[in-house]
Formats: C-alpha cells, sequence, structure tokens
C-alpha cells in the first residue's frame, strides 16, 4: 500500500525514541535481512512487551516471527534483543494499549493479533 511506503520511513526514524512507538526488528525469512516496522508501543510487564500486528498473520512481520522468533526491540532509544510470538488479541491485554494503539485493529486490523516480546536479560 502506498501510504506505507511513505508513512513508515518517517515512523522508523522517530520509532524507538517517541515513547509511544517501537521498532521491531526481524531476520528476513528469505532474504536473512534485517527487517525493521515501526509499532505502536504497548504494555510492559516486566520482561515483557507487547504490540500489535494489525494484519495479524497476513503481516510481512508475522511471517518473519514464524519462521525465526528471534528479534531485536528499539524500547526507549535502546535496542534490546528476545523472542517473539504471535498470539490471539487478549481484551485484558488491549485495554491497556494507549487510545491510539487501538484504533489500528478498529480501523485497519485484518485478523488483529497480539505479538508477545520476552526480552533477554540486559
Amino acid at each position: 500500500m502506498a501510504f506505507w511506503r511513505l508513512f513508515n520511513p518517517v515512523a522508523r526514524r522517530a520509532a524507538g525514541i517517541a515513547p509511544w512507538w517501537v521498532v521491531l526488528e526481524t531476520t528476513g525469512r528469505r532474504s536473512g535481512e534485517a527487517r525493521r516496522v515501526p509499532l505502536a508501543r504497548g504494555p510492559i510487564d516486566g520482561r515483557t512487551t507487547w504490540v500489535i500486528a494489525v494484519h495479524g498473520p497476513h503481516a510481512s512481520f508475522a511471517h518473519n516471527i514464524a519462521a525465526d522468533p528471534r528479534v531485536r526491540l528499539k524500547l526507549r532509544g535502546r535496542w534490546r534483543g528476545g523472542s517473539a510470538a504471535l498470539v490471539p488479541m487478549d481484551d485484558d491485554v488491549l485495554a491497556r494499549f494507549s487510545r491510539y494503539a487501538r484504533t489500528g485493529p478498529a480501523t485497519m486490523g485484518i485478523d488483529a493479533m497480539l505479538v508477545r516480546v520476552d526480552l533477554d536479560e540486559p
């Protein structure tokens, strides 16, 4: 979609620094190259961080996670390694996201899912 090709490069620069966004880095399942996507940051529970895959299992980064769950997450300006998994939407977790983040699945979502990122020890 043309909108995302214009928006994502701008958002990638701000994501990971702006408190409401993170950058999720996966390994391309075919290329083996790093792939970065800006996402709305969700709640943080200790070493677990939540984000939303608005397009669920159809998103490219979701395919990459299925092939290799090892990821990096740029959170508050710092890169952290971890493991990611797509999980079904959970109303209790979703309620803890900002209103901004919750609008994505409601307006553009196709089989939206949560992404649970369990971060490595610092």
